[in-house]
């Protein structure tokens, strides 16, 4: 679940590589905008860029594991 201060990738639309991250910018999450029976919407800003509203599905955060550290 994407929520705000997440960092995230915009995902491809359509061809081989339909669904995947495009892993050549990353947004922060600014703001998320929901209504009852509606998509999710986030305003994300990419690379100094303008910020802009984009769909959950439109989406894809990246997911931060921790190692185990035995020692």
């Amino acid at each position: 679940m994407i929520k705000v201060g997440d960092i995230v990738f915009k995902r491809r639309k359509g061809g081989l590589m339909n669904n995947q991250p495009k892993t050549n910018s990353l947004g922060l999450v600014i703001k998320e905008h929901k209504e009852k029976g509606a998509i999710p919407q986030f305003y994300v800003q990419f690379d100094q860029q303008t910020p802009k509203w984009f769909y959950q599905h439109d989406l894809h955060r990246i997911k931060w594991r921790e190692r185990n550290k035995n020692v």
